[in-house]
């Protein structure tokens, strides 16, 4: 397994992308100064780029677009991610020239308002494309400014506040800094819908004062292996399992948005022409249970929501109803806009690590749905325990060979002219017969330790108790020197 990475490591070259892509590669402290500048934020067609920390020159750039061999990049610097976090990707098989999924990565100290204390802080993101590269790639060189900017108008002491009697805790605070980003976010890239627009989904986990937060928006996925049990940190928000919300909004307005064209109503098997004035099975947005109707001529409008599971479409057009962009897509053949119907707000779960008795081995998968479509959470997880398992090679490069197998699985090989999923192999040594279709779309995969973190948050409290003792050591002398 070890040969096998080492020659995967030769495919990309690594440099850092420790934060966003500012002028000069400013340093923390330069960052921060921008931060607090409140310079408008102007949004540019950048030309398309990989994440930086693969350091990929333009040549490079093009042979990872390959859609025959797939091939599967890795960084080769893998100092260059925060506590050498593992990550691998691969392009899809042929729907869009480049991949258009994006990634970043940031490490700093958070400068509390009204205190000379710093927080450090770790943030890793990851952006799943569609409809172009532009907007996947805005988010990745925008978001974490715009995080750091919502963190850095909280109140330093209510950031720190964990007391259960407190009126707001800081968790609630950063939870909601995150969402007023994301929303923030997605306006930003309005300003490139007159431009073909596109969208992207959003993951962002963000370590701050001992706590996880993960937030999605979006069928890209956030789980967590922690020993042997594995959990799901977001949901998939896809127009089957936000039917309620998308149908609910179409019914309040359905004259303003829906245009005459759609229906916000579900029905048990769908309408024809020959059913009209017969009883019907439906039930509306707000129902869990069913109902009979007498159908009439608008039951035959065209569903608000199509279609089951990963297959389910907004107005048969689209199939995430969370991310940002897509202000100007409009449903096929009505030019109704979907846009109201889509949200930019993220699912945020908050986790304190110093609940989870983490061991080194135990850490977050996020990953875009080119993994989540044919990788199940809990064959992730197993995957990622095996590769993590042994001791030899060192754990940091076995949590890049983590992400590079999961990226594998999903991957599989290519057959004929079609990528199939690893086989399965029986106890005679032979192989099953290759039948599941692997992803064709573009896979990427963090693998993010959890323990590092908790040990320097650790590191972090003696730190600052030990600077309040010292303090408070030495302010009994002062007095007596003043009374002196």
């Amino acid at each position: 397994m070890f040969g096998k990475f080492k020659t995967a490591l030769m495919s990309a070259v690594g440099a850092s992308e420790l934060g966003l892509q500012y002028p000069n590669d400013l340093d923390n402290e330069s960052v921060t100064d921008l931060i607090n500048s409140n310079l408008p934020i102007t949004v540019e067609t950048k030309p398309y780029s990989r994440p930086s920390f693969l350091g990929l020159t333009n040549e490079e750039t093009q042979v990872s677009a390959d859609h025959r061999v797939r091939p599967i990049i890795v960084p080769r610097d893998l100092s260059r991610l925060p506590w050498c976090a593992g990550y691998a990707e691969c392009i899809n098989a042929g729907k869009s020239t480049w991949n258009e999924d994006q990634a970043t990565a940031m490490r700093g100290d958070l400068k509390l308002t009204d205190s000379n204390t710093s927080l450090p802080y770790v943030m890793f993101s990851m952006f799943d494309g569609h409809a172009g590269y532009q907007v996947a790639l805005t988010a990745r060189l925008h978001l974490h400014r715009i995080i750091l900017e919502r963190l850095m108008a909280i109140p330093g002491d209510m950031i720190l506040t964990e007391d259960e009697a407190a009126t707001v805790r800081g968790k609630e605070l950063v939870i909601g800094a995150i969402e007023l980003a994301y929303r923030q976010m997605d306006q930003m890239v309005e300003q490139q819908a007159q431009r073909g627009g596109g969208g992207c989904t959003s993951l962002t986990v963000l370590f701050l004062n001992g706590r996880l937060y993960a937030a999605g928006a979006g069928d890209s996925r956030i789980i967590m292996v922690l020993g042997e049990t594995e959990k799901a940190l977001t949901r998939d928000h896809t127009p089957d399992s936000e039917s309620s919300r998308v149908r609910g909004l179409g019914h309040l307005k359905g004259p303003e948005l829906l245009k005459g064209q759609f229906t916000p109503l579900e029905f048990k098997k769908r309408p024809l022409q020959r059913d009209l004035g017969s009883m019907i099975l439906y039930r509306e947005p707000y129902m869990t249970g069913w109902a009979y109707k007498v159908m009439s001529l608008p039951d035959l409008r065209l569903p608000l929501i199509s279609g089951q599971g990963k297959r389910s479409r907004v107005m048969g057009t689209i199939g995430v109803t969370r991310g940002f962009g897509d202000h100007g897509l409009k449903a096929a053949n009505t030019g109704v806009s979907i846009k109201p119907f889509l949200s930019s707000q993220p699912e945020v779960q908050s986790v304190d690590l110093e609940e989870c008795n983490l061991t080194e081995r135990d850490c977050i998968v996020m990953a875009t749905d080119g993994l989540w479509d044919v990788v199940s959470d809990k064959t992730a997880a197993s995957i990622l325990r095996k590769t993590l398992a042994p001791d030899n090679p060192s754990l940091e490069y076995r949590l890049t060979m983590g992400a590079q197998e999961l990226v594998q699985a999903a991957r599989g090989r290519l057959v004929g002219r079609a990528w199939r999923l690893k086989s399965e192999i029986q106890e005679n040594g032979e192989e099953t017969e290759i039948v599941s279709m692997a992803s064709v779309d573009d896979i990427s995969v963090m693998v993010v330790p959890l323990y590092p973190y908790l040990c320097e948050h650790r590191q972090w409290v003696k730190t600052q108790q030990q600077e309040r003792r010292h303090s408070l050591n030495s302010l009994p002398q002062t007095i007596t020197n003043d009374t002196t």
